[in-house]
């Protein structure tokens, strides 16, 4: 999966054959489309998208060009997520989020614990930092 801006400007680079593919730096070529997917908005909108498909013709690995109001493997779009994790750090409820953007209250919560207990004290935890 590549993450791409704008689909019409990643078109235009994939029709060129500029884009490089990222395991071998091959050239990417078109290669159909993926998938159409609708995700919800915010408050009753929707996206609709049908990403490109590209294909590297050195390695042959086949990707998906997703754009940026999309997030992979969810059913919201990056706006959503953004103004419920805003919320979040307003110090808003998983309960209060779920009502006031209509999602249901276990999506929401399981979508807002991971960042919760990784900001809160401010530290990631991982094995490269420094003790909090």
């Amino acid at each position: 999966m590549i993450v791409v801006v704008s689909l019409e400007r990643a078109e235009q680079t994939l029709l060129a054959g500029d884009m490089p593919c990222p395991r071998c730096q091959g050239v990417l070529r078109p290669f159909g489309t993926g998938r159409t997917r609708t995700v919800r908005g915010v408050g009753a909108d929707t996206v609709t998208v049908t990403p490109r498909r590209a294909r590297c013709r050195d390695c042959s690995a086949t990707l998906i060009l997703l754009p940026t109001e999309l997030v992979l493997r969810r059913a919201d779009s990056t706006e959503a997520i953004g103004y419920a994790l805003a919320a979040k750090s307003r110090g808003d409820g998983y309960r209060s989020v779920a009502a006031r953007f209509g999602r249901p209250e276990s999506t929401v919560r399981r979508r807002l614990r991971p960042s919760g207990s990784r900001t809160r004290s401010g530290c990631t935890g991982g094995p490269r930092t420094r003790p909090c």
